[in-house]
């Protein structure tokens, strides 16, 4: 991993760690499309479950892993009112925070609490919250290990290296792998998509052991 100070950070940091051979483009252009590792693989999942935040009204995403897998259960949350298309997810107006800070905000435990969902498996986290991910995810991979997602699909902003270099660390200190990276055109050279997948911790053990053994 290239950790190194540059004014185009996720140019040269961070490069994708893992690869999924079944990955596919979800959703429309640019902030509305996240890349997915096998979502087919989703459709065996009878309790299949998605929590999208930050869609601003984009619901392109949600629209098409609808399609691909009806039976999913799909949440929105946005600080501002939206309304899901019919049939598709069910939208909350909700600012995530510490239930503290930001004034209002509710944390991610007590929005899991409170849609039934602790004993469930989040299957995807979709999210942009416009550098507000440096605050919340520290929170969230505080959180009980079982409502942690098993994929997060989120953009990154620009803001101080060594607070990057702590985010990707903690996610990594929580058996996340980078299995796509891409700069979101529209935002210029600054702004990029990553998709992060969580593996089980045995996984690292093996592949140190077998990297040992040669």
């Amino acid at each position: 991993m290239i950790t190194l100070p540059d004014t185009f950070y996720f140019l040269t940091n961070w490069a994708p760690n893992f690869h999924c051979s079944h990955a596919r483009r979800i959703g429309g252009r640019g902030d509305g499309g996240k890349w997915v590792c096998d979502p087919y693989r989703l459709k065996s999942r009878h309790d299949c479950l998605i929590y999208s935040v930050g869609s601003s009204g984009d619901f392109s995403f949600e629209i098409e892993m609808k399609k691909i897998i009806p039976h999913c259960e799909i949440h929105a949350f946005d600080q501002n009112s939206y309304v899901c298309p019919p049939n598709t997810c069910s939208f909350h107006k909700i600012t995530f925070g510490d239930g503290i800070q930001p004034y209002g905000s509710k944390s991610w435990l007590t929005v899991v609490r409170a849609l039934n969902h602790t004993n469930r498996l989040i299957d995807i986290l979709k999210i942009d919250i416009e550098g507000g991910e440096y605050s919340f995810f520290p929170l969230l991979l505080n959180s009980s290990k079982s409502s942690l997602p098993r994929q997060i699909l989120m953009e990154l902003h620009p803001i101080n290296v060594s607070v990057i270099h702590d985010f990707f660390n903690r996610l990594r200190n929580k058996n996340y792998v980078i299995f796509s990276k891409e700069n979101n055109l529209l935002g210029g050279p600054y702004f990029f998509e990553y998709a992060f997948l969580k593996l089980n911790s045995r996984f690292f053990i093996q592949s140190h052991d077998n990297m040992t053994r040669r």
